[in-house]
């Protein structure tokens, strides 16, 4: 996956164009807002762009998973909720959720004023930034190092107008996550900037004992995650509320957050 976050993430976003429902296992449709009939268990629809770490669907199991997945995941199953996927592309989004094509937007979505004019957010889920990458024995310790050294970005990103405001002797643009990890072990590269879910999550699953994330780190380009709603769906936004404050004062928390190679740094205060 690419710096998906930093490319579309804090760009406006588009009317609402060609999308798909995918529905986990069980779910039917919620027809808007959440509802129950009689016994009839509640189905909240989600929205979200299929896409790993943040809110996506396991090929494997069928299971919505990723950082924002699991976490409306657990609070699902706190509230008794059945929980249905609508996928659509990122920056359809907030216009899929004002269509009524689903209840909410569950995808690592920044909390920014613009898009508060459009629709509501919830408490903060988590934080997320930017992340330093260095060879495993650097010692570079943070942005205020690299100086005169080597950097790197991924083509297309914010990333690149960061390190070309940190003084570095050059700057190496790659095309993929993937290239641009490579070069810190390389060494073709110093260091290099990029999405840290995205790194966090690329490093839990295929660990490189020759790379490692700066840390502590302050990122230049911080972030605040909340679900989205629509302006008139009060109710809503009180439960799924009343069920994050619930899920973070639980354990389970702060292991979603480090299964996809975040941490304490990143915990919504």
């Amino acid at each position: 996956m690419s710096s998906r976050l930093f490319r579309n993430r804090f760009a406006a976003l588009v009317p609402l164009g060609m999308a798909t429902v995918l529905a986990l296992s069980g779910c039917g449709s919620s027809g808007g807002s959440p509802s129950s009939g009689g016994s009839e268990q509640k189905t909240i629809t989600i929205a979200t762009s299929n896409d790993a770490p943040f809110s996506f669907t396991d090929q494997a199991s069928g299971q919505l998973k990723g950082i924002d997945g699991e976490m409306i995941n657990a609070i699902a199953e706190a509230k008794g909720w059945k929980i249905k996927v609508f996928t659509s592309e990122y920056a359809t989004l907030i216009a899929a959720l004002n269509a009524k094509k689903a209840d909410a937007i569950v995808d690592a979505m920044y909390i920014t004023d613009e898009r508060k004019k459009e629709i509501n957010f919830t408490d903060p889920w988590y934080t997320e930034g930017e992340a330093m990458v260095v060879p495993s024995d650097s010692t570079l310790a943070s942005r205020d190092d690299v100086k005169g050294k080597v950097l790197g970005a991924q083509t297309g990103t914010v990333f690149k107008e960061l390190v070309d405001s940190l003084g570095g002797s050059q700057v190496k643009l790659f095309d993929s996550q993937a290239a641009l990890l490579a070069a810190v072990e390389n060494r073709q590269v110093d260091a290099v900037f990029t999405d840290s879910a995205v790194v966090g999550y690329s490093l839990v699953q295929k660990p490189n004992p020759k790379l490692k994330l700066v840390d502590p780190y302050k990122p230049f380009y911080p972030g605040i995650i909340g679900a989205g709603v629509r302006k008139d769906d009060t109710q809503l936004l009180g439960d799924l509320n009343s069920g994050l404050a619930e899920l973070k004062k639980s354990p389970k928390y702060l292991e979603i957050l480090k299964k996809y190679g975040l941490g304490e740094a990143n915990v919504a205060k």
